[in-house]
């Protein structure tokens, strides 16, 4: 750890801030408790308040709150999400988690404070770019009601930030971390501040908060990675094949001569830096007891550099010896080849992206009656940049292992260093930019009544109008040196561009993998900032080619939405009654391409959803509650899915009887969701609880990319029938499973042992996908595995509190899972995720009222992520290694 030094000295001068900051406390605000309660703090207080949240909602939603400033133990809301019962979250790509499953779906509706939010051309913002020191809460809901907003078949996930009336006065905090992250061996600063207060004036109570997050992250991930399997003859040539067509491994038909091994063995070292800056400002002004205004302002910005350093070799060449085998099977175990080209590809990227939120609102109490209502306005910008370069050696000799036995395969050079960059010569140059900007004008409004009536208890009911606007314009730009105009760059040696080559950290794997540990790689900057020198060098214009029509498209959609809502009440049921309606107007602008020309195309859709839903709530006990939920859930497209672009390519008399295209589609319907929950709830007490609920959702309407024939007859000479690919709505799917949790704190534990804390939870997930073929030669429909499900997860989480201190052990894991499908290659169709595992450690310790010392650690185990395609024996594909971290910091109040 050689910058472990760094990290400790920079504490000590966190730590001597902390007398001063005694010296201004008056003592621990003080806490509203009623005779006889116990008054916790830390984690366990966190897990009580989320505890209280879900048993007096009244639908099925679990939470995860921060009881104090600056608590919640995570660095996103992701990671915090990731120990909730039912959420499945994606590796620590990049050094993070970023995508969120609930109950195996990834289709959620994000938002904060309850408003809609996303990214540019998205449907929901991406949980990972809201920092966790600015949220007092997240909740996560499983079931829908008829007030909420609409979309995510999934669920419904709701960040809470803070306000200044969340405060009883003057409120000041700090919070600062220093995070060591271990692969790329670098220190990275976490800090955090808000500042609030409240006056009584002689217009009533005014209060403004000011909260600001600032995180940067260097990350490195290390992959060893195989390409897809394809049939070879016995001289090493490529074989004759049907893609997506699997050939069997161990077959013996004389009239089949081929072999099987992958085309490619390589490995990325994936060195970069993210940036997240963030701002979330808030006034609130209640002129009496019954209203209160309040101004929202938040601001999420992101920004990434960083390349993927990549090597690889095709292992092309010239047979050394004879093939060797996997035991009884035509699988290529090893092979020695000489001249085979080595390639090392420099990938750099760089991505920036800002989300703005404004709101004005107000609630209004009068009795019986409640009203609110609020404007809001979301504007999210993106822009995203990738240069890429291939440089290339001819090896004298490339020997190759595709399974090494520990599900990763290697190649070494025995008489060339690929370290040395006079070595390489330029070979390839792409380069793409993608821009894309949505924004959103919203109002709400909603009214409540509360009097008993039958067995109602009370009436809501409310409207919501949207405008949203999604706009995208990208261009890619490939040139390789056999292309006319290029064929000089093979002559051009990389070294001989002062600046261009670097060599990678050179302790790839840290020496565990047989795998080469350094390689040269083009640099980051020099991809970024030389790209019109590269770009004339493979003659092309110095300058960025104009955006591609087929990749443009500019969509309007106007949503009308109202609901009502009744809330029933009698006895020991309660529980709400209602119905959503919806009407959606789209207006999809594009073009259409034709033997290079382009005209432009606009279409309009117009669709009315109506959503019921129910939530009953059955009080067996005073704390034990048996729930039913029901409800239809949508999801709407992707703007990108409804892009009507289309490109067509017309038939060719006496060779091409059919005329060829693909496109967007503007006629997609939303997927649409039946779902079904029954929940058991015991609360044991404040603190602790078991649960555990059972579920199935009944999808319809999933889109899939489908190849048809449309006969088209407005393109003059050009008519005829064209097999065109877009996205449809195909298929139908059943998921069904059962989640179950507890958290316990035991009373009346002798001495240390008072304050020993646990909680548990893990989900049982089975479904099956009913699609379109997408099998060469294969058709009707299929059953084909959720991807990204596990059907099995867990977390356990120790707790123990005593005194100041406190202390969590977490441990995640998660079962193999469907990854997607592949058909690039004869190997099997489907790619499977291994078993994943983290175990994370999070400590803190209480100086005084006002100041706290905190310590982390994530990724303690390091486990490697692996994927096969099926079976990791025979068809290894990648190998993974996420860094793990280490963190010291402090929190400070006033």
């Amino acid at each position: 750890m050689k910058n472990g030094v760094k990290l400790s000295i920079s504490m000590f001068a966190l730590l001597a801030a902390q007398s001063a900051l005694a010296q201004t406390s008056d003592g621990q605000d003080a806490k509203d408790v009623s005779d006889g309660d116990i008054i916790v703090t830390g984690m366990r207080a966190s897990l009580s308040s989320a505890q209280n949240i879900k048993r007096n909602a009244q639908q099925l939603v679990d939470s995860v709150v921060a009881e104090d400033i600056g608590k919640l133990p995570d660095n996103n809301v992701v990671e915090a999400l990731q120990r909730v019962p039912g959420i499945q979250v994606s590796p620590r790509a990049r050094g993070e988690s970023a995508t969120v499953l609930i109950r195996g779906l990834p289709d959620v509706v994000t938002l904060v404070n309850g408003r809609n939010i996303f990214s540019t051309t998205g449907r929901s913002l991406s949980l990972a770019d809201v920092p966790a020191d600015l949220v007092a809460g997240v909740d996560v809901y499983k079931s829908r009601s008829a007030d909420q907003l609409e979309g995510g078949i999934a669920g419904l996930i709701n960040v809470r930030t803070r306000r200044p009336f969340d405060f009883k006065g003057f409120e000041f905090a700090l919070a600062g971390r220093e995070v060591y992250s271990e692969q790329p061996d670098k220190i990275d600063p976490y800090a955090s501040a808000l500042i609030s207060n409240r006056w009584s004036t002689g217009i009533g109570e005014i209060g403004a908060l000011v909260s600001l997050s600032y995180h940067k992250t260097r990350y490195r991930d290390e992959t060893i990675y195989s390409g897809g399997y394809f049939g070879y003859n016995l001289d090493n040539s490529r074989a004759p094949y049907t893609p997506g067509v699997p050939l069997d491994p161990r077959g013996t038909s004389p009239t089949d001569p081929k072999v099987f091994r992958t085309d490619v063995i390589g490995a990325f070292d994936r060195i970069g830096t993210r940036t997240r800056p963030a701002v979330n400002a808030t006034l609130q002004w209640a002129p009496d007891d019954r209203l209160t205004i309040h101004a929202d302002g938040l601001f999420y910005g992101y920004r990434e550099r960083g390349n993927s350093n990549q090597n690889f070799t095709s292992m092309n060449g010239t047979l050394l010896s004879p093939l060797v085998f996997v035991d009884d099977t035509k699988l290529v175990q090893s092979l020695s080849i000489a001249n085979g080209r080595v390639a090392n590809f420099g990938g750099a990227y760089q991505n920036k992206a800002d989300r703005w939120q404004g709101a004005l609102g107000a609630d209004w109490t009068s009795g019986d009656w409640k009203a609110a209502t609020e404007f809001s306005y979301t504007r999210s910008k993106a822009t995203d940049v990738g240069n890429n370069l291939d440089v290339d050696f001819i090896a004298s000799r490339t020997d190759a292992v595709f399974n090494d036995g520990s599900g990763a395969p290697h190649f070494t050079l025995p008489n060339d260093d690929m370290a040395d960059p006079s070595r390489y010569y330029l070979s390839r140059l792409s380069t793409t930019r993608t821009i894309g900007d949505g924004k959103e004008l919203a109002w709400r409004g909603d009214l409540s009544y509360r009097a008993p009536f039958l067995i109602f208890s009370g009436l809501d009911a409310g409207l919501r109008l949207s405008k949203r606007d999604a706009r995208s314009d990208s261009f890619t730009q490939t040139i390789n040196c056999s292309a006319t105009g290029a064929v000089r760059c093979y002559s051009i040696k990389a070294a001989s561009l002062p600046g261009l080559m670097t060599v990678t950290p050179g302790d790839f794997y840290s020496g565990t993998r047989q795998f080469v540990r350094q390689w040269a790689s083009p640099t980051t900057d020099y991809l970024l900032n030389n790209i019109g020198s590269l770009r004339q060098l493979f003659g092309l214009a110095p300058g960025d080619p104009a955006f591609q029509d087929t990749q443009h498209f500019d969509i309007e959609e106007k949503n009308y939405a109202g609901y009502g809502q009744a809330n029933v009440d009698v006895g020991r049921l309660d529980g709400q009654i209602g119905v959503r309606v919806i009407r959606t107007d789209i207006t999809s602008n594009a073009f259409l391409v034709l033997r290079g020309a382009t005209s432009p195309v606009t279409i309009r859709n117009k669709s009315t959803d109506i959503l019921p839903s129910l939530a009953l709530r059955y009080k067996l006990k005073d704390n034990l509650f048996l729930r039913f939920a029901a409800s239809k859930t949508i999801t709407r497209p992707s703007f990108a899915q409804l892009n009507p672009a289309l490109t067509l390519t017309p038939p060719v008399p006496g060779q091409q009887p059919f005329g060829r295209g693909s496109s967007g589609n503007a006629d997609l319907k939303p997927i649409r969701s039946d779902n079904y929950d029954l929940s058991l709830e015991w609360y044991i007490d404040r603190s602790s609880s078991i649960t555990a609920t059972i579920f199935r959702r009944d999808v319809t309407g999933f889109i899939q990319s489908v190849t048809s024939n449309f006969d088209i007859d407005y393109l003059g000479a050009d008519n005829g029938v064209y097999q065109i690919t877009r996205p449809e709505n195909s298929g139908s799917g059943k998921l069904q499973g059962i989640e179950g949790g507890f958290t316990f704190f035991p009373k009346g534990l002798p001495g240390w042992l008072d304050g020993i804390g646990i909680s548990a939870n893990g989900t049982y997930i089975d479904g099956k996908n009913k699609a379109l073929s997408p099998l060469p030669g294969v058709t009707g429909y299929m059953d084909i595995p959720f991807q990204n499900v596990s059907k099995y997860s867990a977390t356990g989480t120790f707790i123990y509190e005593k005194g100041g201190f406190s202390a969590r052990a977490s441990y995640v894991w998660r079962d193999t899972y469907n990854a997607g499908l592949h058909f690039t290659g004869v190997n099997p169709n489907f790619i499977t995720n291994g078993q994943i595992s983290n175990l994370d450690l999070s400590f803190s310790y209480e100086v005084n009222p006002n100041f706290t010392i905190v310590a982390d650690a994530t990724n303690i185990l390091k486990n490697l992520y692996q994927t096969s395609f099926n079976d990791p024996g025979l068809y290894p594909r990648d190998t993974v290694l996420y860094t793990r971290t280490f963190a010291v910091g402090f929190r400070a109040k006033i």
